[in-house]
């Protein structure tokens, strides 16, 4: 399979760098965002049984993306330009997402969900593209609307970038900026070693997702009071196994992430190094997204309209 070609534009530079982030780690608003931005991930939960046991969270996440950025990246006149297996299967396993059986796995799925569809038929229907639907660009926007409402107040442009999702336009620079920056080498989790172990597990984004919403609301952000913690309702609410919670909170307790509390471990208290790493990691997709929204804007040539 052919390498997917995503022109990188100084991939030297860094869209979060350590300083950048503890700046924004001291911003007063700071706090707020990081809550509003993990309660919209539980809200927006959609998945199944099924995806859990293809993908982990991060794979999941990424191939939504990568599915989109394809779509499109599709030139009418090139039939086998766009979202094709072949293409897809090579970026995943070129970035290191997935293998090509679960990418096309995956592809059957997200057709099957309505999610995508085939493109109009071309003359070779071999190379017969799929087209994103606009169930998939709506579950993307909105989740990125999630984040870029919650980090508006942090940046002096942040409600600038955040009424940019007015023009469909905007989406499609947004898609193609973080696909080069990630072709480039930018990965969220090198800003916080150690929750590779949340990313790399079903459901592990939204189990870490809800122990950090979980705190009394005069507390902070991350909670520094132990929270409460239901294995059975998570693995309810998530779709996935007891046993699989269990498990991950397990290995969380060993990395020294948490620690269980109460007479039967019914409360979890968040370490400084999970604290410490999820302020890394929020900031530093802040500013990830933040830079490649200005990208977008500029590669569009988008004005938002005033408030």
């Amino acid at each position: 399979m052919s390498s997917i070609d995503i022109e990188v534009e100084r991939p030297d530079v860094d869209p979060a760098p350590p300083n950048a982030i503890a700046r924004l780690r001291a911003h007063p608003k700071f706090a707020d965002a990081m809550r509003a931005s993990n309660a919209g991930l539980v809200s927006m939960y959609q998945g199944s049984h099924l995806l859990n046991w293809l993908m982990d969270d991060r794979a999941r996440l990424l191939f939504g993306y990568f599915a989109l950025y394809l779509h499109f990246s599709r030139d009418p006149a090139v039939p086998s330009s766009g979202l094709t297996p072949t293409r897809m299967k090579s970026m995943c396993v070129e970035l290191d997402v997935c293998s090509p059986g679960r990418a096309a796995a995956m592809l059957s799925l997200m057709r099957f969900g309505g999610y995508l569809e085939m493109a109009p038929a071309t003359r070779d229907l071999r190379q017969r593209p799929l087209v994103a639907t606009d169930k998939l660009i709506a579950l993307i926007a909105d989740r990125q609307r999630v984040h870029f409402s919650a980090m508006a107040p942090l940046f002096p442009d942040g409600d600038k970038l955040l009424r940019a999702f007015d023009q469909p336009v905007f989406l499609n620079g947004l898609v193609a900026a973080m696909a080069r920056h990630f072709h480039a080498g930018f990965r969220l989790v090198t800003h916080a070693p150690g929750l590779e172990l949340f990313g790399d597990r079903n459901a592990g984004i939204l189990i870490l997702a809800s122990l950090l919403i979980a705190g009394e609301p005069d507390d902070t952000m991350p909670p520094r009071r132990p929270v409460p913690i239901s294995i059975s309702a998570m693995a309810r609410r998530f779709k996935v196994s007891r046993p699989h919670v269990l498990k991950l909170i397990r290995e969380a307790v060993a990395d020294n992430l948490i620690e269980r509390t109460g007479e039967q471990g019914e409360r979890v208290l968040i370490t400084e190094r999970l604290a410490e790493g999820a302020q890394n990691l929020y900031a530093a997709m802040y500013l990830f997204v933040a830079a490649c929204g200005r990208e977008a804007m500029h590669a569009g040539n988008v004005e938002p309209r005033r408030g």
